[in-house]
């Protein structure tokens, strides 16, 4: 009994130490993964003719400052593209849902937008191609695709399934809003990133819960390329 009682009150502290590596696993590779971004982002920046007002150069740009990326989600999507949401799941039971998070999503943004009288470094129709199908493309697989299934792969050895997957959404969204951060590097005033980061951050967490919900990447997808198209519009 008393061996028991010991085992049932030291598991708590074993959980939250094996949840403490899964974050500390997760800040390692976002520190990694924003050196390595950054860096190509140079890399690429300097070998790439300015953009200016070319819808051309910007949707190629759109491609070539995210090849990295690409190389990395292509082969995996091949390997297991059900895992990774490549699937239509149970987008249909859950349309009202995503309906809602649609109009809250581009509501939102389009009356902040509207109040401030804000524009963005991605305001312009050049950006379009670039803004509303790469960005949300490439993104989403990575992160709603990649990294949420592989942290509800590891959380899910410490909790009930519904746990595992708040957390795997908190934490998949929470690293991808704190990243946007770094586009300080790419031009953008520090005022807006942190706005981008703070609004990413949120808008991360309901992208992920669309992901859990429907167990497809498609509606994530979908959200991000809506939010960004009114981005542009403004």
């Amino acid at each position: 009994m008393s061996h028991s009682l010991a085992e049932a009150k030291a598991q708590p502290f074993a959980r939250a130490k094996l949840l403490g590596l899964v974050i500390l696993g997760l800040a390692v590779f976002c520190f990694l993964f924003a050196l390595v971004d950054s860096a190509y982002f140079r890399f690429a920046d300097a070998r790439f003719p300015h953009v200016g007002a070319s819808a051309w150069l910007a949707t190629l740009w759109g491609v070539v400052s995210r090849a990295h990326l690409l190389v990395l989600i292509i082969p995996l999507v091949l390997w297991r593209p059900r895992q990774f949401g490549f699937q239509t799941g149970k987008i249909q039971q859950h349309w009202r849902m995503l309906l809602v998070m649609l109009l809250a999503n581009c509501g939102v943004i389009a009356a902040y937008l509207w109040l401030t009288g804000s524009s963005t470094p991605y305001s312009g129709n050049q950006w379009l191609v670039t803004e509303i199908i790469t960005v949300p493309v490439v993104e989403e697989a990575f992160w709603r695709g990649l990294v949420f299934s592989a942290l509800l792969l590891a959380l899910r050895g410490l909790y009930p399934e519904g746990a595992s997957t708040h957390w795997a959404v908190w934490l998949c969204g929470l690293a991808f809003g704190l990243l946007h951060v770094k586009n300080v590097v790419a031009g953008v005033p520090l005022a807006f990133a942190a706005i981008q980061a703070l609004n990413a951050t949120i808008w991360g967490v309901v992208y992920g819960y669309a992901r859990a919900k429907t167990e497809s990447i498609y509606p994530p997808m979908l959200l991000h390329a809506a939010m960004n198209l009114v981005v542009i519009l403004f």
